[in-house]
């Protein structure tokens, strides 16, 4: 009777170890660090894309220029911006995006470790989205790269990236499926959702 005590409690052993040590094999998506860079890549996105919507919305509406004088007109009767407001917003742009990057090549490790050829085609998906952002970035950065910026082709610019960036986004929620606001903020003391800046 022993004997077949000992001989069970062996199996239960072997059996319960072969399936922790299969486990990574469910994929990359079952890793809370996975899910947690790839989460982290897609809030960079989405900060970047608020940075962008700002800055469509200034140029549309007209400002003033540094130092009080009024923006003078720029052809089609859009304002001029500031150069300064112009760089604060395109770096933050950029910050974002090399941010995401960096957050997707530590998921990218973790999928190919997991053999987790479903994540690892999403992130290359993603890839090709952020290949067209950067290209949106360059040409916004060099929009606002004169002394008198034209509000219209930044606004132009901005709305490029704007789409641009909520294709990589999209893709990012069939890497990682958004949480639920309800899930984000349940319990005693939960912080509501913050923002999505890196």
């Amino acid at each position: 009777m022993r004997m077949i005590r000992h001989t069970l409690v062996a199996f239960a052993i072997a059996f319960i170890s072969q399936h922790a040590w299969a486990a990574p094999s469910a994929g990359a998506k079952a890793s809370g660090q996975f899910n947690f860079y790839g989460s982290s890549s897609r809030s960079a996105l989405s900060g970047a894309r608020e940075y962008a919507g700002n800055l469509r919305r200034y140029s549309e509406r007209g400002s003033t220029m540094d130092g009080g004088q009024p923006a003078q007109s720029v052809g089609g009767g859009m304002m001029s911006m500031s150069p300064i407001v112009a760089k604060e917003a395109v770096d933050s742009i950029e910050y974002g995006v090399a941010k995401s990057e960096k957050y997707l090549t530590v998921a990218r490790r973790q999928a190919e470790a997991a053999a987790d050829k479903e994540a690892v085609a999403v992130i290359e998906q993603i890839g090709t989205h952020l290949a067209e952002v950067k290209k949106c970035c360059r040409d916004l950065a060099e929009c606002c790269e004169m002394d008198v910026i034209d509000g219209k082709r930044s606004a132009s610019c901005c709305t490029e990236l704007e789409s641009a960036l909520g294709k990589a986004i999209a893709a990012h929620d069939r890497l990682v499926p958004p949480a639920a606001p309800a899930a984000r903020g349940a319990g005693h003391g939960g912080m509501p959702a913050g923002s999505h800046h890196p």
